[in-house]
């Protein structure tokens, strides 16, 4: 699998589907910078050759993983929109809105975060 159409034919409801891929196409939106790639076969974003956010689509939910530093300063917002996280993902289930604000936020800060970094993951 090598691209996002790829991913998202794999997702059985059009309904989920057609979520995800709007999800996509906003964090697309967002910065020129942005490219979408698959990387272990998991659609994500890069800028300038390093890892900016990951995407997992569950059969109830999708997962949003971004760099560890970026999860421990926005997980204060993940708890107090009551999304379900894990120790790096958080989850917004299919059938809730997509708290887009927390979405943009997060990929400001990582955007500013890794701004002249060139390796793929942070190393802070």
């Amino acid at each position: 699998m090598t691209t996002f159409a790829q991913y998202l034919a794999q997702i059985d409801s059009p309904t989920h589907r057609d979520q995800f891929a709007a999800v996509l196409q906003w964090v697309a939106q967002q910065d020129p910078q942005l490219t979408g790639v698959i990387k272990w076969n998991q659609p994500m974003f890069t800028a300038h050759g390093t890892f900016i956010l990951g995407f997992f689509a569950a059969q109830h939910h999708f997962t949003i993983g971004p760099e560890q530093v970026i999860f421990d300063q926005f997980l204060p917002q993940i708890k107090a929109q009551s999304l379900k996280h894990g120790k790096k993902t958080f989850q917004i289930p299919f059938d809730q809105p997509v708290p887009y604000d927390l979405l943009g936020q997060l990929l400001q800060a990582t955007l500013t975060l890794k701004a002249t970094t060139t390796s793929f993951w942070w190393r802070g």
